[in-house]
């Protein structure tokens, strides 16, 4: 029989695409197909399937048949269809693209044209006569590899000329990457301790009302705004063991790799191994084997990042995002979705329970929070109440020798004595490499990457000036190209402070924690072994250490330098600071021994910084809040940046004003009244990777009005548009 069927195609369409299949292979919702899709086959999923021929809105014999169904069962539920439809929708993204990463764990099948020799003729002449030779000497070669080592021009019109006389054979071929013959999985063995606590009145009276919804199986999303070190955790794990108790499953999100192995460790004491991990720190075959778990049954429990949210569960009763602030769960690539909001969108369709934790929560959640349309449960008390570390901050501006050294005395202090205690030590600084800029003093030039007109920064491992935007890198200058003056490499990064602290602390053992160092999908367990066993003093890192972990032997937290954070032209810098200082801050302090915090900056009085000595936490939401209200800023408007970028600055500034002028026709044909137009302007960030940017602002209250003007905008081909809604940072 033959099915007319909606496919969303592996490729940047916004639509899905009707074809047609003759099979009895049902069902054909949710299954991989491969399609002909204009010279090429690709991949697409089966989205739906048209009743009957009548309801087609095109002409049945234009419709392309299906060339193959690739797996025997489906692969997506009507539940991540209907998912993967609303993402396309709301982050104004291809739907096939959007499945594709869905299904990411899955191998790729792409097609590849083979170009075959079938016979000589002597009366070929030129490239015709260069390709049939060579195709005689190879027998067949891809279509591919005859443009690179022959480079042909108008190729496609040369083989069919050449097919037409019968010298070659075309034919389509379905190449699968990724496949290996043993399926891997994860290393997850990892030591703990069977522990379990009393639950504290706060805790208790959280998890009462978590247990409730759970068990009436309908949608809830609850904020559980918890200090750090006031048993969040404990709290997943007791709202995991009821879901569980249902028949149900449950998807826990952690922003980074690194803080896997922890949330692992402390579910393994109740679930033992019915847990699966999931993250992009997995091999291709690794992933695949957890995900067949996952899609089985065979597992309760997915632990992972910002992918986990799309675990193949289909019986999904409770949902747990901690950190739910964090950056790291919005994706930087289409589909730019937020993991956050989409866990909360999947409870919704689900009719489950979604748990948002954090000390920190983005002022959006706060506010949500507040209005009611999430249930707010508040820890303000630590685990066997231990008082919150004792926070210092040092003004650098009074401080003699710290330009030497970068270190004041009572930083390097109260370091001392925690290193005396035999506690250990995090050192915070937010930038990678040695130096994260190249300065000559005589002519004032600083050396950038020319393909993004940023600050190189200097990593020592290596000896090499990498980008971090674009990965360029060159060779170490000790000359000014313009002046022929020396350079300082000045900045500090975590390499520096290595190097610095490894000089003050010899004896001492030293970890540095960041992008660079933790390559390798063993080294975050290892590493996390390390530091838990005491194996290492003291650890220097960024951001990748300073949310989320509970190490009770950890007394001292050092904030080597927070400047570069401070006064970014983001409307949530401010928010930014203080979520990063109270996180890395909660860091110590969590065991039997009082902790402290030094600070190091330059301007003590950024507002970012006023709220954290005193932990006035409540009193900055407010004092944000009232900040956002009065400049129109969410959570009181959406936000849809759109990024126009071209490798020429006239062409691309010209072009950004055309574009405005099309956004206001639009808006006053349409009679929109609801969307404020920022800009154009040049990105915070104006170059990168060689195209010069420029950022227009929508602002609306009604986010359909700025859903319909996105679409709008994205139709305009002409331009290299990328549309982020919901932007974390506007840089």
């Amino acid at each position: 029989m033959v099915y007319y069927i909606n496919i969303a195609v592996y490729a940047n369409i916004n639509n899905l695409l009707t074809y047609k299949i003759e099979t009895e292979k049902l069902p054909l919702k949710g299954k991989r197909v491969i399609v002909p899709l204009g010279k090429k086959y690709v991949t697409g999923i089966v989205i739906s399937v048209i009743e009957s021929e009548s309801k087609l809105i095109i002409d049945s014999v234009k419709i392309k048949f299906v060339k193959e169904i690739i797996d025997t069962e489906p692969v997506l539920t009507e539940e991540l269809i209907k998912l993967g439809l609303w993402i396309s929708d709301y982050y104004i993204c291809a739907p096939g693209i959007v499945f594709a990463t869905i299904l990411s764990a899955l191998h790729k099948i792409k097609s590849q044209k083979i170009i075959k020799f079938i016979k000589d003729d002597e009366k070929q002449k030129g490239i015709k006569k260069e390709l049939i030779e060579y195709l005689k000497e190879q027998g067949e070669s891809t279509l591919k590899s005859i443009i690179k080592n022959l480079k042909i021009k108008n190729i496609y019109s040369l083989i069919n000329d050449l097919k037409e006389q019968g010298l070659i054979e075309i034919k389509e071929e379905q190449k699968t990457y990724g496949v290996k013959k043993k399926i891997t999985e994860p290393d997850k063995n990892i030591d703990f301790l069977k522990t379990d606590f009393e639950l504290s009145e706060e805790q208790k009276k959280a998890l009462e009302k978590i247990k409730a919804n759970i068990e009436s199986e309908k949608y809830k999303t609850f904020l559980l705004f918890g200090i750090t070190g006031s048993g969040k955790t404990e709290i997943y794990i007791k709202s995991a063991q009821e879901t569980i108790k249902k028949g149900k499953k449950v998807i826990v999100l952690v922003p980074e790799i690194f803080l896997t192995p922890q949330m692992l460790e402390s579910f393994k004491k109740t679930f033992g191994e019915k847990i699966a991990i999931y993250h992009s720190g997995l091999s291709k075959t690794e992933r695949l084997s957890e995900w067949h778990k996952i899609k089985k049954g065979e597992v309760d429990i997915v632990i992972g990042t910002r992918s986990a949210v799309f675990a193949p569960f289909e019986n999904l009763g409770l949902l747990v995002v901690d950190e739910e602030f964090d950056t790291s769960y919005k994706q930087e690539n289409e589909p730019r979705y937020n993991a956050r909001d989409v866990a909360v969108y999947r409870g919704f369709i689900n009719n489950c329970t979604v748990i948002l934790g954090s000390a920190t929560p983005s002022v959006e959640t706060y506010y949500n929070a507040l209005s009611g349309k999430y249930e707010m449960l508040i820890l303000s008390k630590r685990v066997k109440e231990r008082p919150m570390p004792e926070i210092f901050i040092i003004d650098l501006k009074f401080e003699k020798d710290c330009q030497k050294k970068f270190l004041s005395d009572t930083f390097l202090k109260k370091m001392e004595d925690a290193l005396l205690n035999n506690e250990q030590v995090i050192l915070f600084i937010n930038r990678r490499g040695f130096s994260n800029y190249i300065l000559c003093y005589k002519c004032g030039f600083i050396l950038k990457c020319k393909n993004c007109d940023i600050p190189f920064t200097f990593h020592k491992q290596g000896n090499i000036l990498k980008c971090h935007y674009c990965n360029n890198e060159i060779k170490p200058l000790s000359l000014c190209p313009n002046c022929k003056g020396q350079l300082f490499y000045k900045g500090l990064g975590t390499q520096k402070v290595e190097d610095i602290i490894r000089k003050i602390f010899p004896d001492k053992k030293i970890a540095r924690i960041d992008i660079d160092s933790m390559r390798g999908k063993k080294k975050y367990f290892e590493m996390y072994k390390k530091i838990k066993e005491k194996e290492i003093d003291i650890m220097i890192g960024t951001q990748m250490i300073a949310k989320g972990f509970d190490l009770p032997e950890v007394t001292f937290v050092g904030v080597v330098n927070i400047d570069n954070v401070l006064n970014l032209p983001d409307f949530r810098a401010d928010e930014r600071v203080f979520q990063l200082l109270m996180q890395v801050a909660g860091r110590c302090g969590r065991g039997e021994k009082e902790g402290k915090v030094v600070i190091q900056t330059f301007s003590p009085d950024s507002p970012g910084l006023k709220f954290i000595k005193d932990y006035k936490i409540e009193e900055f939401y407010q004092k944000q809040l009232e900040l956002r209200k009065t400049m129109n800023y969410p959570p009181y408007v959406s936000l849809v940046q759109i990024i126009l970028q071209n490798e020429d600055m006239e062409k691309g500034e010209k072009e950004a004003e055309e574009l405005k002028n099309e956004i206001f026709n639009f808006l006053k044909t349409n009679k929109i009244s609801t969307v404020e137009v920022l800009g154009p302007a040049q990105a915070p960030l104006s170059k990168i990777k060689n195209k010069y940017r420029f950022s227009i602002i929508l602002k609306g209250r009604v986010k359909k009005d700025l859903n319909i003007l996105s679409k709008r905008a994205k139709l305009f081909k002409k331009y290299d548009l990328t549309i982020i809604v919901d932007p974390v940072n506007i840089l």
